[in-house]
Formats: C-alpha cells, sequence, structure tokens
C-alpha cells in the first residue's frame, strides 16, 4: 500500500494561516512590541514550518527521496507561502490598515527634511509618495521574510533527509 504525501500547497496554506494569526496579535501589540523584534516570529515559524515540511516530507516517501527532491518540496512550499502572504499583505495595507496619520506624515517630513538637500515642500511630496506606494513596500519585505527562512529551513529539512538515509 502506497503512503499518501501531504501535498505542499496544504502545508504552505497551514504555515499561512499560522502566520496570519500571527499577524493580527502581533498587529494588535504594534505600539509595545520594538522593530527590531517586530518580523522575527515571522522568520522562525516560516523557518520551523518549511522544516517541518520537508521532514514530513521524507518520512511519508518511505526515507528515500534524494537531497534535491527535499529541497525541492521545502522551496516550492516555500514559494506558495511567500506568494499567499504577498497577497495577504497587498490586501491588508491597502484595504485593512489604516492609512499614515498626521502625525506620521509629519514625522516623515522631518525625517526627509533631516536628510538634507531637500525643501519642505519637496519632503512632503516625497512622504505622501511613499504613504501612496507604501504597499510596495511592505509586500517587498512580507516575500523577502518568507523567502529567506524558507530557503534555509529547505536546506536544513534536506540536509536532516540525507542525513538520515
Amino acid at each position: 500500500m502506497e503512503k499518501k504525501i501531504t501535498p505542499r500547497i496544504t502545508k504552505g496554506v497551514i504555515i499561512f494561516f499560522v502566520m496570519i494569526v500571527l499577524d493580527i496579535i502581533l498587529q494588535s501589540l504594534y505600539k509595545t512590541v520594538p522593530d527590531g523584534v517586530r518580523y522575527m516570529p515571522r522568520l522562525v515559524i516560516v523557518f520551523l514550518g518549511v522544516l517541518a515540511a520537508c521532514i514530513i516530507y521524507t518520512r511519508q516517501s518511505g526515507n528515500k527521496p534524494g537531497f534535491g527532491d527535499v529541497f525541492s518540496h521545502g522551496f516550492r512550499t516555500t514559494a506558495f507561502v511567500a506568494f499567499l502572504m504577498a497577497v495577504y499583505t497587498f490586501i491588508a495595507v491597502k484595504f485593512i490598515y489604516p492609512v499614515p496619520g498626521p502625525a506620521e506624515m509629519e514625522a516623515a517630513v522631518k525625517a526627509i527634511e533631516q536628510q538634507g538637500n531637500t525643501l519642505h515642500e519637496e519632503a512632503k511630496q516625497l512622504a505622501d509618495q511613499a504613504a501612496k506606494n507604501r504597499w510596495i513596500i511592505y509586500v517587498s519585505i512580507s516575500i523577502f521574510a518568507s523567502l529567506i527562512p524558507g530557503l534555509i529551513g529547505s536546506l536544513m529539512g534536506a540536509a536532516i533527509a540525507k542525513k538520515n538515509q
């Protein structure tokens, strides 16, 4: 009897939903979470989720797949998670999360002016453009915050599978 292998899309959706729940919790704690720590739980969840996906794939395959097969499975899972996170982030930034308020815009203008070589009006226009196009930054961060730990998790999962053969 052949064992059924859980599809990587199913594993990716599970990792994605865990990340969404975490994102909602972190957004409610947004003011108390320091900037340097904000993305750390997401990175850990992607890493551990992809690592677990690779190990599960290896066990369901009867401990026979090679390094490339396990890595491929893990990285494809990672790519699917990154795609889902990019879509979620775009929708969240465009429609769910509020636009920057006047205080945040003024802080951005001051930060741009402190860099030098810009007048107040130019700094205000740059801050307005950044506020309108902030989704690009957030989606880019979301993709890389999923791809990098997923890549490392895929490599480690494939190495563990190779070691256990």
